[in-house]
């Protein structure tokens, strides 16, 4: 492994068509060309994740199979009773490269949203029951990460602020957000700063304090560190982002400081993480599209593939390489230091 322990990171916004799944594929496969050995979990019911890295065709073939297993098989023990989560689930490598796994995402993750209703007053109540089934996924990620020598899961979640989604911040280690320039995006930073305060300041005065005697890894360590945001789909004119999104782009460092890295960061990486994005993604036109349909990264794709041959396809492909390469090693600088 490359770091001390594994670091779990978690693609986050609560507001959808940000692209954050592309976004968080890219930067795996990025990781995954610098040496790291990666995870892709999808806990998003939608399973995007999967889709996109496996391929649309493979996807469909094998979405009944028997043997690939899904993140429903890891908690169907949990979820049904009687028993735990299920060790024995095995990663799939995608594109057969063993430094490259997926956890496969399931429709049926919502019936485990449905138990934490339940588990997280448990929890919070200090009863065991609450703490053994709301640290389900995040004990089999650290299992596997001891295991598999994971250097770095990455995690994509759905577009929500439901339960499921606060388990799986408050057992992360990490978190980004993707955003646009627009004015959504930009109103948004605080409903979500504030909205994950809560969340950890609640689960620290309850469950967290009286957990006593509960072993550690029944326990979510409920303080996930925000590294930074990237800024996703602008438009360029002249090599410049058009004057729309720069002017939204000027104001999100200062509503990122406010309610994300003054809430959510420590030491020096308060001031890192707000004053500059960790990286700017220009908008690749129907690009990711035809990505997702082949299962590859922007910058792995064949410029002859795209329709019509889209003007600057090929340019556009090796701007995303250099833009992906950038953005995967600001993330590891941070992951390296915090």
């Amino acid at each position: 492994m490359k770091f001390p322990r594994s670091k779990k990171l978690i693609f986050v916004n609560n507001k959808g068509g940000v692209g954050k799944t592309t976004l968080a594929f890219n930067c795996a496969v990025s990781f995954v060309n610098q040496g790291y050995k990666t995870a892709l979990i999808d806990l998003d019911p939608q399973c995007n994740l999967t889709r996109l890295a496996m391929g649309e065709d493979y996807y469909l073939k094998n979405l009944f199979s028997e043997t690939e297993k899904t993140i429903y098989d890891v908690l169907r023990g949990v979820i049904e009773g009687g028993s735990d989560i299920n060790l024995s689930v095995k990663f799939i490598p995608v594109k057969a490269d063993q430094k490259f796994l997926l956890l496969k995402g399931d429709i049926n993750l919502s019936v485990y949203e449905g138990l934490l209703s339940t588990a997280y007053g448990q929890a919070a109540s200090g009863q065991p029951i609450g703490y053994f089934q709301t640290s389900a996924i995040d004990r089999f990620l650290r299992e596997k990460a001891l295991s598999e020598q994971i250097d770095i899961f990455i995690i994509d979640t759905s577009p929500s602020l439901g339960l499921l989604n606060q388990m799986i911040l408050l057992g992360a280690d990490y978190f980004v957000v993707p955003m646009l320039p627009d004015a959504f995006s930009v109103q948004g930073i605080e409903n979500l700063g504030v909205v994950y305060e809560k969340w950890k300041i609640q689960w620290r005065n309850s469950a967290k304090a009286l957990a006593g005697n509960t072993e550690t890894k029944f326990v979510l360590q409920g303080d996930p560190l925000f590294i930074g945001y990237i800024v996703n789909s602008y438009n360029v004119y002249g090599k410049q982002p058009i004057a729309d999104h720069r002017a939204w782009m000027e104001k999100i460092p200062e509503r990122v400081r406010t309610y994300l890295s003054e809430k959510h960061c420590r030491n020096g990486l308060v001031q890192e993480s707000w004053k500059n994005p960790l990286q700017i993604i220009q908008d690749y036109g129907r690009i990711p599209a035809k990505c997702q349909e082949l299962g590859v990264a922007i910058f792995d794709l064949d410029p002859a593939l795209v329709a019509d041959h889209q003007s600057g396809t090929k340019e556009n492909i090796e701007k995303s390489k250099e833009e992906f390469t950038n953005l995967a090693k600001a993330i590891l600088k941070v992951l390296a230091a915090y």
